[in-house]
């Protein structure tokens, strides 16, 4: 990893590190990495943040996005006799929540298209 992706990485983690700090201090129930994130969003369409600079660090993180599902599986195997015996409530339940949530986006994009239009 080269000095440019170090930095990227610096800056991704510090805006998680941000949002985790913003959650823990007002108690909103809210994901704290997920709202640094939002943060870093805003901050590369404000221009706040080149996107040069964390563009190094974040294609190697999706690069090897697989190896951050490693933990779960491993620990999913601890619970196998819970998933088998409910395996169809399981896969029901990830097949409709799935469907509602494309769905609800789908319905939330044509929205904000039309009002994008006007």
């Amino acid at each position: 990893m080269g000095a440019v992706q170090v930095r990227g990485l610096a800056t991704i983690l510090l805006f998680e590190l941000a949002g985790e700090v913003f959650v823990s201090l007002t108690g909103i129930p809210f994901p704290g990495r997920v709202l640094g994130l939002l943060l870093l969003w805003i901050s590369l369409c404000k221009g706040w943040v080149a996107e040069e600079s964390i563009e190094s660090a974040a294609d190697f993180l999706l690069q090897n996005l697989t190896l951050f599902f490693t933990p779960i599986v491993v620990g999913a195997m601890v619970y196998r006799e819970v998933l088998t015996a409910h395996w169809f409530a399981i896969s029901l339940s990830l097949f409709l929540s799935t469907a509602v949530g494309l769905l609800v986006t789908g319905k939330a994009a044509q929205r904000l298209d039309k009002v994008g239009s006007r």
